[in-house]
């Protein structure tokens, strides 16, 4: 679906596909597919030897490249793409979209490259429902911790921020190029949090904006995950330590008896959430299991219990993923091997 849409837009300079945990035979379907599209087509294999040697540069070079991941291989596929010289706008969205269609990457685009307006950052935003609602992760857990944190900490810009997002945790984004190239990358779930607070600090919230990119947007669902390492709960963890980092870094001291009050302001503010879910689905005809949605809330009671443990005992966690703009000042040619690698496996 996603590869019959993209061959219907004229407009693209260039599509990078981020293709990780793949083999030699994956990677040879998979830029099989990708050759039927008339735009150039690139394909960043992170686990084909020529990818491996550029992460082992880097690492030489005393950076941190993360646990292997979604985070990591949006930073790596960012940093190819930033050693084009010609790239000016650049948009990520998921490959598992169900839905999709090329109004998506238009929408995406157009804040960020029309002539006539002045913004740097576009996220997307859409509404998640099929015979029942879906997005537990931002409806009962996300929105409802940022709500409990502005009740706990009162007037706060950067919750303000965070909560104007109609949904934040959306991994669907658009920016300019010099924009990019200051912005460090999270290689854990907390990706979205802390790309909202990596633009957040680099640009002004005047050159920041968002979209809707489709009306219903259905993908592949996540279930909640039998250990605190998987699923929505591995999420649910890696978000509240990405909030906690950010805050404490801008100052505030979060204390034993803090996460005490914040542990029943959440819940508190979870409860309104189901109610008003409850009501919604009711009013519009949806299937609402308010059972399966309390039991989703006890674990994300027990995924911000975990995450408080995991940041008291770790406050730093796992580094963040440096700008290539710093990458780019120890390795003066890097952006050279990148292009030699993507071009030799593309072949």
């Amino acid at each position: 679906k996603i590869v019959e849409e993209l061959k219907k837009i004229p407009y693209l300079y260039r599509i990078v596909l981020s293709l990780d945990r793949a083999d030699e035979e994956q990677f040879k379907r998979v830029k099989q597919i990708m050759s039927e599209i008339p735009t150039t087509v690139r394909i960043v294999w992170h686990d084909g030897p020529n990818m491996k040697k550029i992460y082992k540069e880097i690492q030489d070079n005393n950076f941190e490249i993360g646990p292997q991941g979604k985070g990591r291989s949006v930073w790596m596929t960012l940093g190819y793409i930033l050693s084009d010289a010609n790239a000016y706008a650049i948009a990520l969205h998921d490959c598992d979209i169900v839905n999709y269609t090329r109004e998506l990457p238009a929408r995406l685009f157009y804040p960020v490259v029309h002539p006539a307006l002045d913004f740097e950052f576009s996220k997307g935003y859409y509404a998640r429902y099929g015979k029942k609602l879906y997005g537990r992760v931002t409806r009962l857990y996300y929105t409802p911790l940022i709500r409990a944190l502005k009740k706990m900490l009162g007037q706060h810009r950067f919750l303000e921020y965070l909560d104007s997002f109609r949904y934040a945790l959306s991994g669907e984004f658009a920016f300019i190029r010099s924009l990019a190239r200051g912005l460090r990358i999270s290689p854990s779930w907390g990706l979205e949090v802390s790309m909202l607070s990596e633009v957040y600090q680099n640009t002004s919230v005047n050159r920041i904006t968002q979209v809707e990119v489709m009306e219903n947007y259905e993908h592949k669902h996540q279930e909640m995950g039998k250990t605190p390492q998987e699923g929505l709960t591995k999420m649910a963890v890696d978000i509240a330590k990405a909030l906690f980092r950010v805050l404490t870094q801008d100052g505030i001291v979060l204390s034993d008896s803090f996460f005490r009050s914040l542990l029943t302001t959440y819940l508190l503010e979870a409860q309104k959430a189901i109610e008003k879910y409850n009501a919604l689905s009711l009013i519009n005809g949806l299937e609402y299991d308010r059972h399966r949605e309390i039991s989703a809330v006890e674990n994300f009671v027990n995924a911000l219990k975990i995450a408080k443990d995991e940041f008291v005992e770790n406050p730093v966690g796992i580094h963040m993923l440096p700008p290539w703009i710093r990458i780019r000042a120890a390795i003066p040619d890097i952006s050279e091997k990148f292009i030699n690698a993507v071009e030799e496996d593309n072949k």
